[in-house]
C-alpha cells in the first residue's frame, strides 16, 4: 500500500530529531569529557602548548580527529540533503490516476469544484486512500489552504493556480483553515475536509446533480 502524504511527512521530520538528538547527545557528551579531563587541579602545571591571550593557538596533534569530525559531519549533512530531496520529489509528483479538486479560496471561505462540475462551499468531501490533486487558487487576496492533521499546506494566490496533493487512509472530519492572515474574518475562514470510505463516496459522488 502506497504510503500517505502524512506518513511521508512523518518519516522525514523522524530522520532529522533522530539525527539531531544522536548528534547533540554526542558533542555534549564529548564536551563534558573534556571539560573533565583538561579542568584545573592543585599542583597542576599549565600545558607549554596552552595559547596566550592575542595568540593563535599553536598546531597541535589532532588533525585526525578534525578530519574524522569534518567527514562525519559532510556525511550526515549530505545524507539530510538527500532524503530531503527525495521525499520532496515524491510531495510534488501526485500519481496519475489523482482524483482532482479545484479549490478557490475567498473572504472568507472555500469553494470546491468536483471533476463532473459539482461545486461545494465549506465542505470537501474525498474517498479514503485515494490521491487527491488539489488546483488551489484565490479570488481575491492572498489565502493559505491548510490541513494541519494532515500536514497539508498549499498558497491560494489571486491569477495563480498551485498544486498539491495528499492521500489520506483515515476516515473522519478535518479543519480546512487559511494560514494567511487576510482580512477582518481570517479567524472564522474554516472550511470540512470529509474523508469517506471509497463506497460511501461513490454512492454520494453519483448521486450528485449539477446545475
Amino acid at each position: 500500500m502506497a504510503a500517505s502524504t502524512v506518513e511521508i511527512f512523518n518519516s522525514l521530520w523522524t530522520v532529522f530529531v533522530t539525527l539531531g538528538v544522536l548528534v547533540g547527545v554526542v558533542v555534549i557528551s564529548y564536551m563534558a569529557y573534556l571539560v573533565v579531563r583538561n579542568r584545573a587541579r592543585p599542583g597542576r602545571p599549565e600545558p607549554e602548548d596552552v595559547p596566550k591571550p592575542g595568540e593563535l593557538p599553536r598546531e597541535q596533534r589532532g588533525a585526525k580527529k578534525l578530519l574524522i569530525s569534518v567527514i562525519l559531519s559532510a556525511t550526515i549533512v549530505i545524507s539530510l540533503i538527500l532524503i530531503t530531496f527525495t521525499a520532496l520529489d515524491v510531495l510534488d509528483r501526485p500519481p496519475a490516476d489523482a482524483f482532482e479538486v479545484k479549490v478557490v479560496a475567498f473572504q472568507w471561505g472555500w469553494k470546491f469544484y468536483y471533476p463532473n462540475g459539482y461545486e461545494s462551499t465549506g465542505e470537501l468531501r474525498i474517498p479514503r486512500g485515494v490521491p487527491v490533486k488539489f488546483y488551489v487558487t484565490s479570488q481575491d487576496v492572498f489565502h493559505n489552504m491548510g490541513i494541519i492533521d494532515l500536514r497539508f499546506k498549499v498558497d491560494a494566490i489571486p491569477g495563480k493556480t498551485n498544486i498539491g496533493w495528499m492521500r489520506v487512509y483515515t476516515t473522519g472530519v478535518y479543519d480546512i483553515r487559511c494560514f494567511e492572515l487576510c482580512g477582518d474574518g481570517h479567524g472564522v475562514m474554516i472550511g470540512r475536509l470529509v474523508v469517506m470510505e471509497p463506497e460511501e463516496f461513490e454512492s454520494w459522488y453519483s448521486s450528485l446533480t449539477v446545475s
